[in-house]
């Protein structure tokens, strides 16, 4: 089981996730994504829907908000309260069913789930390994740091960083993947296209 987090939002999670689902079945593992907070969800759940499609299930989030903003602070908006309980036992049934479980988070680590439960700490509750992906750009050395960091520290696997590289933004496009290379312990795989998908997963050992 994979919870797949960004250094920001944005990032490509989804993409990233709805790749991995769509070449992992096509290979004929049972392999679904799942994002079990949405939130932007006014005019449909788009991030879920797509993980649903590839996933050839229908699998709804357990809270989907209207409001894009972090699921804490929607909730508390909308007047929604959220139940951490029912995210986890719904994680964990489908982990039951599911060989290979990618759940999506919102944002990065830290994003509050609710004001006292975070993404991190979801990833204790349901003894998942780490996905990370980073946006290939100015300023993802520091953020993705960060973020493996936070991981070793409460100690979580991080099963690899997914330099999301799609589009040449600044000069240290060239220079990001060598340099996370150099001040990682975990593999660092460039994700150009949905073409590279099959080398992502083979350097995170995940098939």
């Amino acid at each position: 089981m994979f919870l797949v987090t960004g250094t920001d939002t944005g990032v490509g999670k989804t993409y990233f996730t709805s790749c991995a689902v769509e070449f992992l079945r096509s290979k004929g593992k049972e392999a679904v994504g799942f994002k079990p907070v949405e939130s932007g969800c006014s005019d449909g759940c788009q991030d879920a829907d797509l993980l649903s499609e590839v996933s050839e299930v229908k699998l709804s989030p357990v809270y989907s908000l209207k409001l894009p903003l972090a699921p804490a602070v929607a909730a508390e908006i909308e007047g929604v309260e959220i139940s951490v309980g029912e995210i986890v036992d719904a994680i964990l049934r489908l982990s039951k069913e599911f060989r290979l479980l990618f759940i999506e988070g919102a944002g990065g680590l830290m994003v509050p789930i609710t004001w006292d439960f975070n993404y991190l700490d979801l990833a204790k509750a349901i003894s998942a390994e780490v996905v990370v992906v980073a946006l290939n750009r100015l300023g993802v050395i520091n953020h993705t740091l960060l973020t493996v960091k936070m991981c070793e520290l409460s100690g979580i696997k991080v099963r690899g960083v997914v330099l999301n590289s799609f589009k040449d933004f600044d000069e240290s496009f060239k220079t990001n993947f060598d340099s996370l290379s150099r001040l990682l312990d975990v593999p660092v795989s460039p994700f150009f296209s949905k073409a590279d998908i099959s080398k992502v997963l083979k350097d995170f050992s995940i098939s």
